[in-house]
């Protein structure tokens, strides 16, 4: 009996090695330079795999396979939305796998098995356990069939204190606005806890938790889901409902005032790299600045924006953001206005938009608002170099201290904290 039980132990311990679950890590030579790649392979159930390469060495880049096949030895894993593919051969003790990446070109790879990937280095994302109340929380959203998750954070013992809904930018994102290894609202959300001011960020409706469908909703659904989210504020006893502010970040900053122009009772707004022309207007100055920066070319720079027009044609989104202009729409905004650019934006350039804020609040006869371009900042309001959106990832700063003590100080004044 006993030989039998070792028999059956030693047979289910090589089934296991010859399962191609798990997390790889390998590094391909690309002749001038070298590039990590990661791997996971997760199981589907009925035999099936699902898997998602990471480029680590490309901002953590993450490509889904689109289909993920194992014959018992081989794995081959495609990426079809980028041309992509993996095809190796696991080894007798299953802890690599021995193939060929090809994009194109074909390289040689060896994966090895490893406990996880390599995380980046993001020196400000909170460590140890919170000096404030962590609580996930669920609230319905602005349309039938959206229920948004998100995180509430609170000051110890808050009661009847200052909150601030956090609204992420375009695409969709999580409640971290997570982009690159990059999580932006959890350092946003982390300082202005630390500050005395709750704090809530949820992940867009269709991704995540969120219930609801992302694809084909507009920045107009999304202001219905922020405005769902200042409801869902007032109801909470800890938080001082004539003191609740809108934060928005890119599109967020677009949302923002389309929620204060249809509340009167929000305390302020803070926009950050907030679009404030047409959406053609940004993406005509967006799309050369960015293309040159990279090297590219006039003809390159155009055919991307025809093949952007014909977009905004057809999808919603597209349609929405290319002919909306927030500048009508900021000047109904009565409450005061917070509005942060980095000077070396090229996505939203500072001096066109900021310049476009002033101008409608200063036409409404909304004198209680504050300018600034920060010096040195990128789209993402990090410290950078040259703005393009190649440093995204390789910067290990989240978000510029200044930006921060920007932010942070002007909402004390505002909101009258001590």
């Amino acid at each position: 009996m006993c030989r039998i039980l070792i028999a059956l132990w030693i047979t289910a311990l090589a089934s296991l090695a010859q399962s191609p679950v798990g997390t790889y890590l390998g590094e391909m030579n690309l002749m001038t330079t070298k590039l990590r790649l990661g791997l996971e392979v997760k199981p589907a159930g009925e035999g099936k795999f699902t898997s998602e390469m990471t480029s680590l060495d490309q901002g953590y880049a993450k490509l889904p396979a689109t289909a993920t096949e194992w014959d018992g030895k081989v794995l081959k894993v495609i990426v079809g939305t980028a041309n992509v593919s993996f095809e190796g051969t696991l080894s007798e003790d299953g802890q690599s796998l021995v193939g060929k990446f090809t994009q194109g070109v074909s390289f040689d790879l060896l994966l090895k098995r490893v406990a996880e990937l390599p995380k980046p280095a993001r020196p400000q994302e909170p460590k140890g356990p919170p000096v404030y109340t962590v609580e996930d929380v669920g609230l319905p959203g602005g349309a039938e069939g959206v229920t948004l998750a998100g995180t509430l954070t609170l000051p110890k013992s808050a009661v009847k204190v200052p909150a601030v809904v956090l609204v992420s930018g375009s695409g969709p994102q999580n409640r971290d606005e997570e982009v690159l290894a990059h999580k932006p609202f959890l350092i946003w959300a982390d300082s202005l806890t630390k500050a005395g001011i709750i704090v809530l960020r949820y992940d867009d409706r269709g991704v995540a938790k969120s219930t609801g469908t992302f694809r084909g909703s507009t920045t107009a659904d999304f202001a219905l889901d922020t405005a769902a989210a200042v409801s869902y504020l007032r109801t909470r006893k800890e938080v001082d409902p004539s003191r609740i502010v809108v934060m928005g970040h890119s599109e967020g900053g677009i949302i923002a005032p389309m929620v204060a122009a249809n509340d009167e009772r929000l305390a302020a707004i803070v926009l950050m790299a907030a679009p404030t022309v047409t959406g053609e207007a940004i993406l005509r100055k967006q799309i050369p600045d960015l293309i040159k920066l990279a090297g590219g070319t006039e003809q390159q720079a155009k055919a991307q924006l025809d093949a952007i027009q014909k977009q905004a044609d057809t999808e919603p989104w597209m349609k929405y953001f290319w002919n909306h202009d927030p500048g009508p729409v900021l000047k109904k905004v009565k409450c005061p206005v917070l509005a942060i650019n980095g000077e070396l934006d090229i996505q939203v350039n500072a001096d066109i938009n900021l310049g476009a804020i002033e101008a409608a609040l200063k036409e409404s006869g909304n004198k209680n608002f504050s300018i600034k371009k920060l010096p040195r900042l990128n789209h993402m309001l990090q410290s950078a170099q040259t703005g393009g959106g190649q440093e995204y990832a390789k910067i290990e700063e989240t978000v510029s201290p200044l930006a921060i003590s920007t932010v942070t100080e002007w909402l004390k004044q505002t909101l009258a904290m001590k």
